[in-house]
């Protein structure tokens, strides 16, 4: 009978072990399966649960068949919460230690994305435009034919227009202000670095304007050439062709008194 009572514990405690066993077994899933209940997650929008499984298989699981994967929707989950910083992390991390992978190039396309993304209204500080433009240019450089190198060149030119507008709407400022030095610097900008920007022929119109305020007629006669050559459907041509007459007499008026 004593050997009887001391085989019965034993025997649960059995129990108890298998019980855990398969617990373990249920509530720490592999790395696919994690994987399969994170991309489950991420498809119903739920994205900080989502975010979990995938950082689970990061640290639990690094050299998985899923990591790369787990690594790529780490960041876009990022992404849609509008953790943009966060996000770039992710994907830059990818494209750095897995070039080869599948995932590359989309890898550096939504990496180029967080940058556009995170461009500021036109009014604000414009760093982070300009490192968007780079983002975006650099992916364009590496994948020239994928399918959404057409989408990124128009997001450059869009951006490059922001730049160029931030430019105008500061020479107007100093123009208002009568630092005409100042503002005949950023309307010069313009023309020179933003050629291919809506804002050109307002800037090269506003160069004439204040070249003619400065008393710098040769130049400003040189512009007005220029601008009518360079825009002739400009909605400036006739306040152009206008400043034109007027420097004829004030350039024959500076010869008179010389």
């Amino acid at each position: 009978m004593r050997l009887l009572f001391r085989t019965v514990p034993l025997f649960f405690a059995a129990l108890l072990l298998v019980a855990c066993g398969s617990s373990d077994v249920t509530e720490n899933p592999g790395a696919s399966e994690r994987f399969r209940l994170g991309m489950k997650e991420y498809e119903d929008e739920d994205y900080l649960e989502a975010l979990n499984h995938f950082e689970v298989i990061r640290l639990q699981f690094p050299g998985s068949s899923v990591s790369d994967s787990a690594r790529y929707f780490t960041g876009m989950c990022r992404f849609h919460r509008e953790e943009y910083l966060l996000a770039s992390y992710e994907f830059n991390r990818l494209i750095q230690g897995s070039r080869r992978s599948a995932l590359a190039p989309d890898a550096y396309y939504m990496f180029s994305q967080c940058y556009y993304q995170m461009s500021p209204k036109v009014q604000l500080d414009q760093t982070n435009t300009q490192r968007a433009i780079d983002a975006l240019q650099s992916f364009v450089e590496q994948y020239p034919n994928h399918p959404k190198a057409p989408t990124v060149e128009k997001q450059v030119l869009e951006l490059v227009n922001k730049l160029a507008d931030k430019e105008y709407e500061t020479a107007v400022l100093y123009e208002k202000m009568e630092n005409r030095q100042a503002a005949l610097i950023y309307f010069s900008t313009i023309v020179d670095r933003y050629y291919n920007t809506y804002v050109a022929d307002d800037a090269l119109a506003g160069k004439i304007r204040m070249l003619i305020s400065l008393k710098r007629y040769d130049e400003a006669a040189s512009a007005v050439d220029d601008f009518l050559e360079r825009y002739p459907e400009s909605d400036w041509r006739d306040d152009v062709t206008d400043m034109q007459e007027d420097l004829a007499e004030l350039r024959q008026e500076q010869t008179a008194t010389q």
